[in-house]
């Protein structure tokens, strides 16, 4: 869209800065030419030193003088190729950074880079090498996972949404949107690993003291994103619990959305999703000491019978095992009021990353490191 707008801004202009832009952008495109002959200039050298290399190998053995020369040549003017490209495109953003001024738009900067990365081939074969690499990663890392059990129930502190949209798009309900993204594709990849349990910490309690208008836009953001996530549940046979310590906040109109998706979702029987919304794992602990108070003053229960599972089954997770693993992304290390009774014994991993950024490897590098520690429970 940014290209787009950027192209059509282009078609505007008036022929005086039509030339005024072409006279700025200049420097960049003699910089990119100047760099692609040398590029060119160099990847035949290393061809020319390899056939030679290749000569002297047959006349004189591995050891010929000639052979270990050429080879020494043909390696430099491959591990110079790198850092002749980004000199490339450092020169040509340099270049443009100038011309901004004059051309009148931030769109040289694009042009400019672009064209280096054309100049030196960068556009595919990175983006390529990327590819392969991350689809190697995440290879290993799938093998990797496959040595041990997977853990049934997987908690996450979805953290670090406002910081990306901020950082992305100059807004935080658009990093709240790609985080509800996010959460669709984590489920799938939950699903695939043969993950029983996801719980996930959407809104706090404590949330609702943030600013009224991020948080009216992210009821709002609810309202749409819940019928999306009921499409991938109902797909993937997934069941969904929202759990809430103190709904009242919640709007009616909310209330019956998320009402609406449990009962649709309540007769699947492959994992289970739990949202947690306007929750506190204090408010959680408070609410099941109170139900055991009134069972008591009920006269149908002892004090002397209250026990560590009395308060767990009362819970609001009561009838799911605890967690296994708790994710936390942002690289935030702490709890933050999420599931305090239930997560005594689980194991926990933080990421140095915001959660639209989590990748499927993420995951499975987590399943594996999970499958590597000992859990002795005190023994």
């Amino acid at each position: 869209s940014r290209t787009g707008r950027a192209q059509a801004a282009c078609s505007a202009l008036s022929p005086r800065r039509e030339r005024l832009r072409d006279r700025a952008l200049a420097p960049a495109r003699q910089r990119a030419r100047t760099m692609q002959r040398r590029v060119a200039a160099v990847a035949s050298a290393s061809s020319a030193g390899q056939e030679s290399a290749g000569g002297g190998e047959a006349q004189g053995g591995v050891g010929h003088t000639g052979f270990g020369c050429c080879r020494r040549r043909s390696t430099q003017a491959k591990s110079n190729l790198p850092e002749r490209a980004v000199g490339v495109v450092v020169s040509c953003i340099l270049a443009a950074a100038r011309a901004v001024g004059a051309a009148g738009g931030g769109w040289a900067l694009v042009a400019a880079v672009r064209a280096g990365a054309d100049a030196v081939g960068l556009t595919g074969s990175t983006n390529s090498k990327a590819k392969d690499e991350s689809s190697s990663s995440a290879r290993g890392a799938a093998a990797d996972a496959e040595d041990g059990p997977v853990p049934q129930h997987v908690a996450v502190i979805m953290d670090g949404n406002r910081r990306f949209g901020c950082r992305e798009h100059g807004n935080a309900l658009s990093g709240h949107r790609a985080g509800g993204e996010k959460l669709r594709d984590f489920l799938e990849w939950c699903v695939e690993e043969g993950v029983r349990y996801l719980t996930v910490f959407a809104f706090s309690t404590e949330n609702w003291k943030r600013d009224p208008a991020e948080v009216e836009g992210m009821m709002q953001l609810f309202m749409t994103e819940v019928p999306r996530l009921g499409k991938l549940t109902a797909k993937l046979n997934v069941r969904v619990r929202f759990l809430a310590s103190d709904a009242a906040p919640l709007s009616a109109e909310l209330r019956a959305c998320l009402a609406r998706l449990e009962e649709e979702t309540a007769i699947c029987t492959g994992c289970q999703l739990n949202v947690c919304m306007s929750y506190g794992g204090r408010g959680d602990v408070v609410h099941a000491c109170q139900a055991l108070a009134r069972e008591v003053a009920a006269g149908t229960l002892k004090p002397e019978e209250i026990d560590e599972d009395s308060i767990k089954r009362r819970l609001l997770t009561g009838d799911i095992p605890d967690p296994d693993v708790l994710i936390r992304t942002s690289g935030e290390r702490r709890l933050s009021n999420f599931l305090m009774y239930q997560l005594a014994y689980s194991e926990m991993f933080f990421l140095d990353k915001h959660w639209p950024e989590v990748t499927r490897e993420d995951l499975l590098s987590v399943i594996s490191s999970y499958q590597q520690r000992q859990r002795r429970f005190g023994r």
